[in-house]
């Protein structure tokens, strides 16, 4: 009998151990998410519209300088990699209208400072976008006033 306690007591556990794994591994990591109040930049020489950051926040925006002064509150996204599209409008006949865009590079939200409020979307004319958490009321970036200087001279 004295043998048979030990193998017992080592089945027991392995049997709890094995049942804790199991349920816990069903549970699966809580998906990390953040809400933060979204402003878009759109430093394009045109109009934009369904601009939109994994489906959510969906605006409307004309170009820089009358771009970034209106605020989406309360959007709650995941941590990690994003997807930000618009579509492009303008004049009747302006080449691409009415033609979805997607960022042309990698996007991903992550090091979000604890007292971040806002998200600063920066879309600019070569299809990239800059991502940007802030504690305060987000600015235009050099990179896009200066894209948007450019046009205009």
């Amino acid at each position: 009998m004295l043998t048979k306690l030990p193998i017992m007591f080592s089945r027991r556990i392995f049997i709890a151990t094995t049942f804790l794994i199991f349920s816990l591994s069903a549970c699966g990591a809580p998906k990390m998410t953040v809400t933060l109040d979204i402003v878009y930049f759109n430093y394009l020489d045109r109009p934009i519209y369904n601009a939109s950051i994994d489906g959510k926040a969906s605006r409307s925006l004309d170009p820089f300088p009358e771009t970034g002064g209106s605020t989406i509150s309360g959007v709650s996204l995941s941590i990690g990699p994003k997807v930000v599209s618009w579509i492009l409008d303008g004049p009747a006949g302006a080449p691409r209208n009415g033609e979805k865009v997607s960022a042309k590079n990698s996007l991903h939200l992550s090091d979000i400072p604890d007292d971040a409020q806002y998200l600063s979307i920066h879309i600019y004319p070569d299809e990239t976008v800059e991502l940007i958490p802030s504690r305060h009321y987000p600015r235009a970036t050099e990179r896009g006033i200066s894209s948007a200087s450019k046009r205009s001279k």
